[in-house]
């Protein structure tokens, strides 16, 4: 495991419009890194393509229902997260919840604190705006973002379908209580 990130070198920016090719940029290539040696290079390219362009992501910053958090280490940027407000999975529509849509950190900064302290911020948030649960989806094969999540206090609740290019996966969904 790397070192923690010293504090005073490590900021987080609350995201507007004009960070849309920083994040475009930071969620292709974080994507990338993650999944793109399990996948297809098609599939890769049309779901990066679909998802992280920098129109998508204009529009993403756009929807006040967004909240995206970017993570900086010397002023470049490292990872970032986004929060979805009011996307409820639960059968139960009358429950107000946030999903944490995305978290990823550049490979090279991982294990470092900074997706605990991603997360950390993501849930103040959550819980600032009153929401009970904050919940996600994480890929059933990515077995380190599952045993990180569970070691944080999430359980899983159900599985649903994510499309990535033309390849049906099956995400686990989880939750927090907050």
């Amino acid at each position: 495991m790397q070192p923690v990130i010293e504090a005073e070198k490590l900021h987080f920016k609350v995201a507007c419009s004009s960070d849309a090719s920083v994040l475009s940029r930071l969620g292709k290539k974080t994507f990338s890194e993650t999944y793109g040696e399990a996948n297809t290079e098609e599939n890769m390219k049309k779901y990066l393509r679909d998802h992280f362009s920098k129109k998508s992501i204009t529009a993403q910053l756009e929807d006040n229902k967004n909240f995206f958090l970017i993570a900086l280490n010397k002023n470049k940027p490292v990872g970032y997260a986004k929060l979805r407000e009011n996307n409820k999975p639960f059968h139960d529509k009358s429950i107000n919840v946030a999903e944490l849509e995305r978290i990823y950190v550049i490979n090279e900064f991982q294990g470092q604190g900074i997706g605990n302290v991603l997360l950390d911020k993501c849930t103040a948030f959550a819980r600032l705006r009153r929401y009970p649960v904050i919940w996600l989806g994480v890929w059933e094969k990515n077995l380190d973002a599952l045993k990180f999540y569970q070691k944080l206090g999430f359980v899983i609740f159900g599985s649903s379908i994510f499309e990535l290019g033309n390849d049906l996966q099956n995400d686990y969904l989880m939750k927090k209580d907050l």
